[in-house]
């Protein structure tokens, strides 16, 4: 009966790591930014 102990406390840290990474995802989303890219010369050659 231990060992069912056991693997229950197992699962339940796993899950709630799990569930406090996607809370943590969900809580601090990433800012938006910027991005600035050269165009090479020949597109903005007019034909």
């Amino acid at each position: 009966m231990p060992d069912t102990f056991k693997f229950i406390f197992v699962i339940g840290l796993i899950a709630g790591c799990v569930y406090g990474a996607a809370l943590a995802l969900a809580s601090f989303p990433p800012e938006p930014s910027e991005i600035i890219k050269s165009l090479p010369h020949e597109k903005l050659r007019q034909h």
